[in-house]
């Protein structure tokens, strides 16, 4: 299922980067097809950085050989639960710095990458941040719980739609 799950993220990476390649310097400009070229290419780009960060967090599950079963569509937004009760809690932090780490390295690729100027880019930049603090939000405190706990947090658990 993963490599179903693969061609469908590489698939929508790469109609990302087809219209930031078509759109992104029409953005530039100022009027509605300015507008709709920069929202529309900094849209599809910063979605990106969410499937990136959800592939950060398989790898760095299936690197430490995380128990985990993937999800069962292919219109499911997690790509696999991961198994709280089974894993350990050094597979429960790797896994979710794995999903960190990757959402860093695309908010860097962003600000260094990216061109200045261009509504395209502030709007990449935006989504990625937005998804950024929400990661931390939503995630951030369930790795402090895990490491004051010294346990995985019983919600870490994702249920997977379809399985």
């Amino acid at each position: 299922m993963f490599l179903r799950f693969a061609v469908r993220d590489l698939t929508i990476i790469a109609v990302a980067i087809g219209l930031w390649w078509l759109l992104a310097q029409r953005s530039s400009g100022v009027g509605v097809t300015a507008d709709f070229a920069g929202v529309t290419a900094g849209l599809m780009l910063g979605a990106c950085a969410y499937l990136l960060h959800e592939w950060g967090h398989l790898l760095g599950a299936l690197a430490t050989r995380s128990r985990l079963k993937a999800a069962q569509s292919l219109r499911a937004a997690f790509i696999f639960s991961f198994d709280s009760k089974q894993n350990s809690l050094a597979q429960f932090l790797v896994m979710s710095f794995s999903g960190f780490a990757a959402t860093a390295a695309v908010v860097w690729a962003f600000y260094v990458y990216l061109p200045d100027g261009l509504l395209a880019t502030r709007v990449a930049r935006g989504v990625v941040l937005l998804l950024a603090f929400g990661g931390l939000a939503v995630e951030f405190p369930l790795v402090l719980f895990a490491l004051r706990k010294r346990a995985i947090p019983r919600v870490a658990t994702v249920p997977v739609r379809g399985s």
